[in-house]
């Protein structure tokens, strides 16, 4: 029978887990290298162990035991280091046009460029920018978001930032975003969390997952009525590339109303 565990064991870190939680964790992660600890015997005995490295700061270890397989997950981020972020981009197909992806990802590009921007009090940047393309452009260079790895067939992407407040604005981006209706991405979110829970992050990951239901209420902020249409057009857009859903779909008016209001 296998066993299914999170943590490290050399930290004293472990946790229960199982398949369903292990499959969701690893979904959308790439193997990068691979250990066999076999080779590794300087006494010719076996280890029963081998160990495959993930994109996404990711580790499996699998231990061959009298009672069966045992396979553990652990997250290689440092404690001081900033964790990537896995989101599932596309879930229907296998093969999509490339300007299909390119669209949804200038779309959470401009999104999170606008939680950012709020999350620092910058709004006024904004206003004084309206006609401006692309909202990253605001930003400094070490706030932008950054592509690690591109999973096909489930197309998962991992992003990651520079820097821990960028970080949290992606955060906080992904929970207004999506909805409880978007059960595949949110029990996603919520394993990763339970993951985080072990690292530098578990606090911030676990606050994130139980209180999604909030607003940035982007509105308030502005000082203007052109600013406001401007601003709430920029949001319809970008929500409506991300989500791929028309404005006028639940999705969109649930996620719009979170961050405008």
């Amino acid at each position: 029978m296998s066993q299914f565990t999170l943590g490290a064991f050399e930290l004293g870190e472990i946790q229960p887990s199982d398949f369903g939680e292990f499959i969701n964790i690893v979904s959308g992660r790439s193997i990068v290298s691979g250990g066999d600890w076999d080779s590794e015997r300087k006494d010719g005995g076996h280890s029963d162990r081998f160990e495959l490295g993930l994109s996404g700061d990711g580790m499996i270890r699998i231990f061959w035991t009298p009672e069966g397989l045992d396979v553990n997950f652990f997250s290689t981020t440092n404690e001081d280091e900033i964790p990537p972020l896995i989101i599932q981009m596309v879930d229907e197909e296998r093969r999509l046009p490339a300007r299909l992806l390119e669209k949804r990802l200038f779309g959470m590009r401009q999104l999170y460029a606008l939680v950012r921007l709020a999350d620092t009090d910058r709004l006024g940047l904004l206003e004084a920018n309206l006609g401006i393309r692309d909202l990253e452009d605001l930003l400094s260079a070490d706030e932008l978001l950054y592509v690690e790895c591109l999973a096909p067939g489930s197309w998962y992407l991992t992003v990651w930032s520079a820097v821990r407040g960028s970080y949290s604005s992606l955060l906080r981006t992904v929970g207004l975003v999506y909805s409880r209706g978007r059960e595949a991405l949110l029990i996603k979110l919520e394993a990763e969390g339970r993951l985080k829970h072990l690292e530098a992050e578990g606090k911030e990951f676990e606050l994130f997952t139980k209180k999604l239901d909030y607003t940035l209420a982007i509105s308030e902020k502005l000082g203007s009525d052109e600013a406001r249409k401007a601003i709430n057009e920029r949001v319809m857009n970008g929500l409506e590339d991300f989500l791929l859903r028309p404005r006028d779909s639940q999705d969109v008016k649930e996620a719009s109303r979170r961050l405008m209001n």
